[in-house]
């Protein structure tokens, strides 16, 4: 008897693999549609650390779409309502969210481990709906070329077949399903890398984004839930690796000379392990469908901390996987061709996107000399033109062709 002949045997109509945003809402929102969902987490719990918190204007609106908007918005959050940009301290621009969204003029920062804890809670009690955690993907299950499912692991080394209809990979830009697929990336975009920490708020707690320029390197600072800004150091690539060979010494040293609101923070600091690095990477696989099974979120289509959208552009993947899974499942048509209607109307809004994110990130992260000096005066400029509106708009609103189906709206949590 083999090892798999001694396994669990768990049969469901869908697989999700991978419980942060884009999996938990594509769950809850099969589920709502009745569409049994097993949701496959590898760690033990949400409580962890997240660097991609920040949901745009565009998620509140697909939340609104959904009826969970107020849900949302009751949980503990900091908001962010304009972004501004300094050089040495000196304001040179800024932009505000109501100029592009009067409706919702503001993003908001919620805790990851809350927003998806707060998701979990609202489904667990649904028969549709089932969550596996600390269990790690080992192998994806095929019959005749087609997907049907994962063999899982416990932390106990226990072994699980989830044989499914489907199979969804929303686990991220290191997907484990991507990997043991054979999906191929069609392009990726990796200008450098940022560098982040925590901070106590000033007395005087800011709503804004903010993005310095100094003579060591650019960084951002937003708000964080309760009391927190977050801060990052933006890096060209290969240069965390040379700030590691250097020293920490040296590297708060430098922190140190770029801002006096580092120097609390930096007292505390006696290694690297301070900091939690985040490459800017942008990805977008080729062909997100197989026979059985499809790819969604950065698994897909990863973005890069450029514009603080990720989380958004995933969530709305998943809003048009829900209805595309849904009609497969309905036609008993799980093919590859079926399943790639989520690309072929995701492709144009995230490809602009990834243009956008590209552009911008040989703007932030080149340190040329002159690009350096000119920067600052080139994104305050940038910033009082009407295009600067249009594609920010473009980026941070939810596409008018977005529809939500009434079967998967959640009708009282409004």
């Amino acid at each position: 008897m083999d090892e798999r002949e001694k396994s669990e045997i768990i049969e469901t109509d869908v697989v999700i693999v991978g419980g942060g945003p884009a999996g938990m809402v594509l769950g809850m929102m099969l589920a709502q549609a009745e569409v049994n969902v097993t949701v496959v987490e590898s760690q033990a719990n949400f409580d962890r650390e997240y660097r991609g918190e920040v949901l745009q204007p565009r998620f509140l609106q697909l939340m609104e779409k959904l009826g969970m908007r107020s849900y949302i918005e009751s949980l503990p959050h900091a908001q962010v309502r304009a972004g501004t940009f300094f050089k040495k301290g000196r304001k040179l621009g800024e932009f505000a969210f109501h100029r592009f969204i009067p409706e919702i003029p503001y993003a908001i920062w919620t805790p990851q481990p809350i927003l998806l804890q707060a998701y979990y809670d609202y489904m667990k009690d649904s028969s549709y709906f089932h969550m596996k955690f600390h269990a790690s993907v080992k192998e994806l299950l095929r019959e005749n070329g087609r997907v049907t499912g994962v063999v899982i692991e416990t932390e106990h080394k226990e072994r699980t077949e989830i044989r499914a209809k489907i199979t969804v990979g929303a686990d991220g830009r290191f997907s484990t399903i991507r990997r043991l697929g054979g999906f191929q990336l069609e392009y990726e975009d990796y200008p450098g890398d940022i560098i982040w920490f925590n901070i106590d708020q000033p007395e005087n707690p800011q709503d804004v984004l903010q993005f310095h320029m100094t003579d060591k390197y650019p960084y951002l600072t937003l708000p964080k839930y309760p009391n927190l800004l977050q801060v990052g150091i933006v890096l060209g690539s290969g240069r965390w690796k040379q700030v590691q060979r250097e020293g920490i010494e040296s590297f708060k040293a430098d922190l140190a000379e770029m801002s006096s609101a580092f120097h609390p923070f930096l007292q505390t600091v006696t290694s690297f392990r301070s900091f939690f690095p985040l490459q800017a990477k942008t990805q977008y696989v080729k062909e997100w469908a197989q026979d059985g099974c499809l790819l969604i979120g950065d698994a897909a289509h990863c973005s890069s901390p450029a514009g603080a959208i990720g989380v958004s552009l995933a969530v709305t993947t998943s809003a048009i996987a829900a209805e595309a899974i849904y009609d497969s499942l309905k036609k008993n048509d799980v093919s590859a061709s079926s399943l790639r209607r989520v690309q072929q109307i995701r492709d144009s809004e995230i490809r602009m996107i990834h243009q956008i994110q590209m552009r911008m990130g040989r703007m932030l992260f080149n340190r040329h000399p002159i690009l350096n000096a000119l920067r600052p005066y080139l994104l305050a400029l940038f910033t009082r033109t009407p295009i600067a509106t249009t594609v920010l708009k473009k980026m941070m609103t939810l596409p008018k062709d977005i529809h939500i189906n009434e079967r998967f709206r959640f009708k009282n949590k409004e």
